[in-house]
């Protein structure tokens, strides 16, 4: 995915040299102002931004709540179409690669404790209610007591921004920005780490094991969100500085917020406090997901 995000980047910036390359100025009568000036203000503008940005989760569930942050990457195309001598709309596409760590609350006496099943391939398997318990407890089948999750993410993202600039002063300019950002999900994945597992043979005998070692690379698309889609907020401040003709270097501090819940509401896998006095309709309660991204995004980049 990496490899397709730099290529479409690279792509664009090719095509938007050519036609700046092809160009002809429509010639003028009128005033104009100094050729540093007229570069510095021009309509359109577009670069390069490199983005490291500490991303984290917030929830408003107590159950699994949010436990640290990870330190993410971004890097994209910017294009810029100004609209008054303050005002621009700032866009572009870009690749962000975000996650963050939550933890799932062990309460044997409430029996709050949270669990999910992978088969031999190490594909999960999902709880139906009304089933009996050699579902889950079969030959090949391991059921894990979950401790914490780390994500990772990536998104292509595609801001919608309104930039407002001072004037110049010594070549500089100073900006604010607000709107929006729309992404798509390209990537989820986590690593997990257990307090537990246990591994069931033919006659459905688990083999207990204490602490064993985390899973890493686990693939939680299909428990991710249905709709791949995401809006979030995304504001900021920073600075522009001339660096001759049309090139300029910037470095924002940006937050970022999503709107949208990055999981399922209730997953699909994850099941705690199973109902088992009827052992041939067993009922599950899911677990409730509420995983909501957030980043402070150091953009540091050129526009020409």
């Amino acid at each position: 995915m990496k490899k397709f995000l730099f290529i479409l980047i690279a792509s664009v910036v090719f095509g938007f040299s050519l036609r700046s390359q092809t160009t002809t100025p429509t010639p003028t009568t009128a005033p104009a102002a100094t050729p540093a000036k007229a570069n510095f203000d021009k309509k359109f503008r577009f670069g390069l931004r490199f983005t490291p940005q500490p991303t984290w989760f917030t929830s408003n569930d107590n159950n699994n709540p949010p436990s640290g942050a990870k330190f993410g990457m971004g890097f994209g195309l910017n294009m810029e179409f100004r609209l008054s001598d303050i005002v621009a709309l700032s866009t572009g596409v870009g690749g962000d690669f975000e996650g963050g760590h939550y933890s799932f609350k062990y309460d044997a006496v409430n029996n709050y404790a949270v669990q999910y099943w992978q088969n031999s391939a190490n594909e999960f398997i999902a709880p139906k209610n009304g089933g009996v318990a050699t579902d889950l407890a079969n030959a090949g089948n391991t059921g894990y007591l979950l401790k914490e999750r780390s994500i990772k993410t990536t998104f292509v993202t595609i801001p919608l921004i309104l930039k407002l600039s001072s004037s110049e002063y010594g070549g500089m300019k100073y900006f604010g920005m607000f709107g929006a950002e729309l992404a798509i999900r390209a990537k989820a994945i986590a690593t997990d780490s257990y307090y537990e597992s246990y591994k069931y043979s033919a006659a459905g005998v688990a083999t207990i094991t204490s602490a064993p070692p985390d899973q890493s690379n686990i693939n939680i698309s299909t428990d991710a969100s249905g709709f791949p889609g995401r809006v979030g907020l995304n504001a900021g401040l920073g600075f522009e500085y001339r660096l001759g003709g049309s090139t300029s270097f910037f470095m924002s501090f940006n937050y970022f917020r999503s709107f949208t819940n990055l999981m399922k509401n209730n997953s699909k896998y994850m099941i705690y406090n199973t109902d088992t006095s009827d052992p041939n309709h067993l009922l599950y309660n899911y677990v409730k997901q509420n995983i909501i991204a957030n980043a402070v995004r150091i953009n540091i980049g050129i526009l020409f």
